[in-house]
């Protein structure tokens, strides 16, 4: 998948209405990368995750159980987080990435994970992966 927006056309050209959740700017300090003087240092990291949920998931009785609910994409983050150490920004949003998509209602999702203090203040690196089911 190219892009979150490619991700969102697809859906729509399939369906209705497309509800996307998203969460941005979810800072974490996060043990990653390749180069020894990053292993066993935490480094900052922002998190932006967009879910794209088929239809405009209307809850049939206003009540949390009938929808996609924010805190389980903050669990998914945290227990991704919590698990094995990974290296790679890309490795780390393909962990993420597979945790969002399992709910049966979510269509597709894109992580953007952006490392804060890499460049001393010249701007950020990072990554963006969308995957649809």
């Amino acid at each position: 998948m190219t892009s979150h927006s490619e991700a969102l056309r697809q859906i729509l050209s399939r369906n209705q209405a497309v509800t996307a959740l998203f969460l941005e700017k979810i800072i974490r300090d996060v043990d990653i990368g390749i180069h020894e003087h990053e292993i066993g240092t935490f480094q900052r990291l922002s998190f932006d995750l967009y879910v794209m949920i088929r239809g405009d998931s209307q809850p049939k009785n206003d009540e949390i159980n009938d929808v996609l609910n924010y805190e389980y994409l903050i669990t998914a983050l945290d227990e991704t987080l919590n698990s094995e150490r990974v290296s790679l920004l890309e490795t780390l949003a393909n962990r993420l990435l597979d945790r969002i998509l399992q709910p049966d209602l979510v269509e597709s999702a894109t992580v953007v994970i952006t490392k804060l203090d890499v460049l001393d203040g010249d701007g950020h690196l990072g990554c963006s992966i969308t995957k649809m089911k």
